[in-house]
């Protein structure tokens, strides 16, 4: 709460509105120090209850001159500033008992003296002076209070943005720094650079040169135009031919690799030979005769089974059934595709399960060797990190045995914490029993 009365001095009231408080309160203030004062002076009576008074200590009084128990930060403080000002009201009284002394004095050797006129400039003087120690002594408390609220608490406000970013956030950081490599690289740099721009100045002469003897020999060629466009047309299909041709063959390629990689057992690859158009002729040709023969075969068998097998008569001699029992199995052992043909799907279905359990058995593989390398990464730097083992070592067996020793010793070392913290609990039950014995003891006494 501001004061009542401006100060003269600008600024003041406003630096000091957080330390100021009304007059209820600092009247409540008072009364509560003189209560704790007055309980703290050894002896209390009613003379010492009489002399104090709600806004500085009581006077002439020996327990004024110890400090009571329990008191500390503004409390001491407040205290030894009462105690100052007694001891400069008391210094003040006696100054002026003593002047008081010299002027009777004074008078008494000079009685012839006017005493108005001196005693008037003696008084003007003497108030003058008075006034002067007080402003100066005024000034002295008001200058150490705006000193101890400076150090307490900084002025914060700023009259320029950017004063109070750079008290808040700091200065602006540099520019971070070339690397070495850079500044000892510039010359290679600038030379690189120079054979660089000279490079692509004479590839540049050599295109133009390039596209003028293009012109020339486009401008000479146009007096035969047909056999240039035939031949560039033959020239071009050619190369679509050969672009699809090796596409189908890198499908097939990519087909028979995935086959491959799917089955455990690798089989080496043949370096790629080019082969010429009788060769591919001659293997076309062997294809479509094998396809021939097999489209024959499949032919004449199901055929077979279309047809109805001969029944014999089964009045013949033994001789006879026998004979045809023979010729029989004959024709069936001749044509055994007749008994595989209801078990193909089976057979479909059993080959494309063992290809699916031949690629995952290469896929568990692959994840059992990643996971068995990672392992290994990791008791490596486990070794190189701990000390439990030396360096480099990557036995799972060791880190094993290792982690049991660690693990019983660890086991061990609790153990005997846990012992030890019971057999603390067990005494200080028995110290707590103890206590309540005694507790009863005395009780009963």
């Amino acid at each position: 709460m501001p004061a009542e009365t401006a100060c003269p001095i600008s600024g003041v009231d406003q630096a000091l509105a957080s330390y100021i408080n009304s007059r209820d309160e600092t009247l409540r203030i008072r009364r509560t120090l003189s209560r704790y004062l007055a309980s703290s002076l050894r002896p209390v009576d009613h003379a010492t209850q009489d002399q104090h008074v709600n806004h500085e200590c009581p006077q002439r009084i020996t327990a004024t001159g110890t400090n009571p128990p329990g008191l500390k930060g503004s409390r001491i403080a407040y205290l030894q500033a009462l105690r100052i000002k007694s001891q400069a009201e008391a210094k003040h009284a006696e100054l002026q008992t003593s002047l008081e002394d010299i002027r009777r004095r004074h008078f008494d050797d000079n009685p012839t003296l006017s005493r108005s006129g001196q005693d008037d400039e003696v008084t003007r003087n003497y108030i003058d002076l008075l006034r002067r120690r007080r402003k100066f002594a005024e000034l002295g408390v008001i200058q150490e209070a705006l000193e101890k609220l400076q150090n307490a608490k900084p002025p914060t406000q700023y009259h320029d943005p950017r004063d109070h970013i750079q008290q808040v956030l700091g200065g602006q950081p540099d520019l971070p720094a070339e690397r070495l490599e850079q500044i000892t690289q510039t010359e290679v740099d600038q030379t690189s650079i120079f054979k660089l721009k000279q490079e692509v100045l004479e590839a540049r002469s050599r295109m133009d040169q390039a596209n003028s003897a293009r012109k020339q020999a486009t401008s000479t060629a146009r007096e035969q135009p047909g056999l240039q466009q035939q031949v560039h047309a033959l020239d071009k299909a050619r190369h679509e031919i050969v672009e699809w041709m090796q596409g189908e063959l890198a499908k097939m390629e990519e087909d028979s690799v995935f086959l491959e990689d799917a089955s455990p057992i690798k089989r080496p690859r043949q370096e790629d030979a080019l082969d010429d158009l009788e060769s591919a002729e001659a293997r076309v040709r062997a294809s479509y005769e094998q396809y021939i023969a097999t489209r024959a075969e499949v032919i004449e068998a199901y055929e077979s089974l279309i047809e109805p097998l001969p029944q014999h008569d089964e009045a013949k001699t033994d001789g006879t059934t026998t004979g045809s029992s023979e010729a029989s199995t004959d024709t069936k052992l001749s044509k055994p595709v007749t008994k595989l043909l209801p078990h193909l799907p089976q057979l479909a279905r059993c080959a494309q399960n063992e290809r699916s359990l031949l690629q995952q058995a290469v896929y568990l593989q692959n994840q059992m060797s990643a996971a068995d390398q990672e392992l290994e990464e990791a008791l490596l730097r486990l070794s190189a990190e701990s000390h439990l083992l030396p360096g480099g070592s990557k036995a799972a067996s060791d880190w094993g045995k290792m982690a049991s020793q660690a693990e019983s010793a660890t086991e061990m070392t609790v153990k005997e914490h846990l012992q030890g913290s019971r057999h603390e609990v067990s005494s200080i039950s028995a110290i707590v029993d103890l206590c309540s014995l005694q507790g009863k003891v005395l009780t009963s006494v």
